[in-house]
């Protein structure tokens, strides 16, 4: 399993990392909204990860997929269901310091910032916004892959969102237009 101590460089499998003779293969960080505006521990319907997921695959079959949905979950079975308490118990706190927190949400937070250090190592960062609910971790990881110089592709409405305006290099409306963008070797540029 996954070490998240070393997360970046651990995530992509040798044998998934050799690419093909005259042509380099691509990695993918799936950025998207998870937790968006809601409070603890509830998150948005994340099939939208399959679906870019296929998408990708079916036209690249050797790139490298970075699923933080997928790493989270990793990082949550590994670890006592104390990070959920004690997470929840923040809602309670008026005032929250970084130096005060439990060591499982220190843990938690680092896990958060290998993400976004992940979204910066890869070649293209998909961020799949839905509607208008912006999200502050896929902010987050735009911006990481955008100081990166990466290609960032925004699959959003949000075209007047300063931070997707910002840090997007495409910003497209659907997953119809985000696969025509890699039927025409849009990731390949």
């Amino acid at each position: 399993m996954t070490s998240t101590r070393d997360l970046p460089e651990a995530a992509t499998p040798p044998a998934l990392a050799r690419p093909t003779p005259g042509r380099t293969a691509r990695s993918f960080f799936l950025a998207g909204t998870m937790q968006g505006s809601r409070s603890g521990s509830a998150v948005l319907d994340q099939s939208y990860r399959l679906a870019l997921r296929s998408c990708i695959l079916d036209r690249m079959p050797r790139a490298v997929i970075h699923d933080p949905g997928v790493l989270m979950a990793r990082w949550e079975a590994e670890h006592p269901a104390d990070v959920r308490a004690a997470h929840a118990a923040l809602a309670g706190s008026p005032v929250v310091r970084r130096r005060d927190l439990a060591p499982e949400l220190v843990e938690l937070t680092d896990m958060f910032h290998r993400l976004t250090l992940l979204a910066a190592r890869s070649d293209v960062c998909v961020a799949w916004l839905p509607g208008h609910e912006p999200s502050m971790g896929t902010a987050a990881e735009l911006l990481s892959a955008h100081r990166a110089g990466r290609t960032v592709v925004s699959i959003t409405a949000m075209r007047q969102n300063l931070a997707v305006l910002a840090c997007s290099t495409l910003i497209l409306p659907d997953l119809d237009a985000f696969a025509e963008w890699l039927d025409q070797g849009g990731a390949d540029a």
